[in-house]
């Protein structure tokens, strides 16, 4: 399932990335309901599954994975150049695209198949939510990166690179996740957890949100909780 899952990812990623160089992108509005939603289930797949599995497992231990999460994509989004600008949902002056740019988004696409391997920890209705939070926020990834490659002036075939390379980052840090989860003491999964949960708050509570409310679409409200019904819907399915 990890190994689908992050395979799923990374089509989400290309597809992004290809629709940019095919069509130019897409309008503000489409994506900022695309990223209402995606926002949605990252949240709901965070407090409903991921947080209250560690907290079951040694509630300290999550805290400091939270809090460690949040500090890391603090940090590495401080050396990518999509985290000084306002990215696709207004106009954005990217003079440059550095080597340690693209290492914190190959940082960031590593933590995201590290979140679909410690979602499946809890059991199989976590992991095919968390799994769904990252796949929807991975699209938008690609036409972010694609967009300011292009921005800065990369040849296509250049972006085409940079885009296989972040897209191959996710299965490689569900791969590399995956052994680390086997016969984990309760406190190091706990921990584990608290970074995939918070890493999850982080990206929909700092990174999408904000966004949204410089969209000014009255449908983004409607399209938002729409995500939390996808989680409980899946929840429910599974019991």
């Amino acid at each position: 399932m990890v190994i689908l899952f992050s395979i799923l990812a990374v089509i989400f990623t290309l597809a992004g990335a290809g629709t940019v160089l095919k069509f130019g992108g897409f309008s503000k509005k489409v994506l900022a309901r695309a990223l209402a939603y995606a926002a949605g289930v990252l949240i709901s797949a965070a407090l409903l599954d991921i947080i209250p599995a560690g907290f079951s497992l040694n509630p300290a231990a999550l805290s400091y994975g939270a809090l460690t999460a949040l500090l890391a994509l603090f940090t590495i989004e401080n050396f990518a150049a999509y985290s000084s600008c306002s990215e696709y949902m207004e106009d954005c002056e990217v003079h440059s695209l550095g080597a340690v740019a693209l290492v914190a988004m190959g940082l960031h696409s590593l933590l995201d198949g590290f979140n679909i391997a410690v979602g499946f920890a809890p059991g199989t209705i976590a992991g095919i939510n968390v799994a769904l939070g990252v796949i929807l926020h991975k699209f938008a990834d690609g036409v972010t990166l694609v967009s300011l490659l292009l921005h800065a002036g990369k040849t296509p075939r250049q972006t085409v690179k940079f885009s296989l390379w972040l897209a191959a980052a996710t299965p490689a840090g569900a791969l590399l996740a995956a052994p680390l989860l086997k016969n984990l003491p309760p406190g190091a999964e706990a921990f584990m957890l608290g970074l995939s949960g918070g890493s999850f708050l982080y990206i929909a509570m700092a990174d999408i949100l904000p966004r949204l409310h410089k969209a000014y679409d009255r449908l983004t409200p409607v399209i938002f909780p729409l995500g939390f019904a996808t989680v409980l819907l899946i929840r429910a399915l599974g019991d």
